[in-house]
């Protein structure tokens, strides 16, 4: 087999790029959602490093028990500990805030600002928003299930820039996953957020007394923004003959989760759609996507945004997004989005809301994704193998194709950025790792028989 390389820099797993606002943000309606006191300005970029730093700090507020509970081991088993639900410790691992002193709860939260967005009512003001709903639901008939102190984190592996760690983050309605290898992001999902009561005014504690706080408020406005940018035409086909009580692919413990993503996609491809409405497609995933840290949204929204032409919009219920049962979904070849309403809880006579971001590529940082993403291994085994694994950096993959023949492959680091292109003749050769920093890639390989498949390989 002969192969012919382009071989990008591959210096860091992270790289920053801009994202431009589309045309269609103007039908995006102005919103103005709660702001947390003390809230940082908008920065651009965030600093891997920063967050351990901000890590560290908090560590050396702890005990060595309260340490040991904190970290925790990263595997396939702890990663999937996230819940949705109002189940405190028998769902989640790490420290509860309500069990820290207030300085340690504060160096708890300083990791957690550090590691998500700047953008107003997405990332970390958002997570405060989610944490000021359940206080409300604590204090108005939702009983001591709920509130702020309720909130779990978890270092899975220890805060370094080098090697892999997690920081996991989570309470009802909120699981925050970033993993992060060799310093740099290598995946901010899977991302839940959900919300009850869809808006109220506060009476102290995380924000003000008297302010108007709205969780998700982005989410729901954007998604439907995009639903009505639909033809009625182009609805007929993007409607789902079934009904949703839940997203699909939420956790994949205690509520018995999908613990891997349907076969099919259904609904319409973006790629019919006119400019204006694939840009609103855009819209819909930014809130989600801008959860995570400035620099990460603006690298994924990029490579979604090249993905776009083969994602797929779908949705069931009214899709008004003001009834139980209104479900929407954009499914794209990594990025998955699903929004849905539920009837309250707590308020039984209104709607809240559920939704989930997650990555086919890069959920934990694309580790553990066989068994607990179930990425098709399977099938890119039946058309090439790729050893060893892992490499040393510089050395040659060993690549070896099931038929031979012709075809491209591509690498690519867990934040989708090409770093490598060569073409292939034959049945047997190599792909160079120059320059490729240690962390996890993904080889995608196209031959005029199969379409694309994809294959994880590590680089020490």
């Amino acid at each position: 087999m002969k192969i012919f390389t382009s071989v990008a820099s591959a210096t860091t797993l992270l790289a920053i790029t801009a994202f431009t606002q589309p045309a269609a943000e103007q039908y995006r309606p102005a919103l103005r959602p709660a702001t947390t006191k003390g809230t940082r300005a908008i920065t651009g970029t965030q600093d891997a490093a920063a967050v351990v730093a901000a890590a560290n700090t908090f560590l050396a507020t702890l005990s060595s028990t309260q340490v040991s509970t904190l970290e925790q081991t990263f595997n396939s088993t702890n990663v999937a500990k996230w819940s949705n639900l109002p189940c405190g410790s028998q769902c989640r691992i790490g420290l509860q805030l309500s069990n820290l002193t207030t300085a340690q709860q504060t160096a708890a939260l300083a990791v957690v600002q550090a590691a998500t967005g700047t953008v107003a009512g997405d990332g970390y003001d958002e997570i405060q928003q989610i944490r000021a709903a359940d206080d409300y639901l604590n204090a108005n008939g939702g009983g001591s299930g709920y509130g702020s102190g309720l909130y779990f984190i978890a270092f899975l592996g220890t805060p370094s820039t080098t090697g892999t760690w997690m920081l996991q983050f989570g309470g009802h309605h909120l699981a925050t996953n970033i993993t992060y290898t060799n310093g740099a992001v290598a995946g901010a999902t899977p991302k839940f957020e959900g919300v009850e009561p869809l808006s109220f005014t506060s009476t102290g504690g995380i924000y003000a007394s008297g302010t108007t706080v709205a969780p998700l408020t982005n989410e729901a406005a954007t998604m439907l923004a995009m639903l009505n940018g639909l033809t009625s035409t182009q609805k007929t086909t993007a409607k789902l003959s079934q009904s949703f009580s839940d997203v699909l692919l939420g956790p994949n413990t205690v509520e018995g989760g999908a613990t891997s993503y349907p076969a099919t996609k259904v609904g319409i491809q973006c790629s019919q759609l006119s400019t204006d409405q694939q840009a609103l497609v855009m819209a819909a995933m930014r809130p989600w996507v801008q959860d995570s840290d400035d620099a990460t949204a603006a690298t994924l929204l990029n490579y979604y945004q090249t993905q776009l032409a083969n994602t797929y919009v779908s949705y069931a219920g009214t899709g008004n997004l003001t009834t139980n049962g209104d479900y929407v979904r954009i499914d794209g070849p990594n990025v998955w989005i699903e929004f849905v309403c539920q009837t309250g809880v707590v308020f039984r006579n209104n709607i809240h809301y559920h939704s989930i971001w997650r990555d086919r590529a890069r959920d934990y940082g694309g580790n553990f994704y066989n068994t607990v993403t179930a990425t098709k291994a399977a099938e890119a085994a039946a058309v090439f193998s790729l050893f060893p694994s892992p490499i040393l950096t510089g050395n040659d993959l060993q690549l070896r194709l099931a038929t031979a023949g012709t075809g491209t492959y591509t690498v690519r680091n867990l934040l989708g950025q090409a770093l490598a292109t060569g073409s292939i003749s034959g049945s047997a050769g190599t792909v160079p790792t120059t320059n490729m920093v240690p962390g996890v890639y993904l080889l995608t390989i196209e031959t005029p028989s199969k379409t694309a498949v994809t294959s994880r390989f590590v680089v020490q």
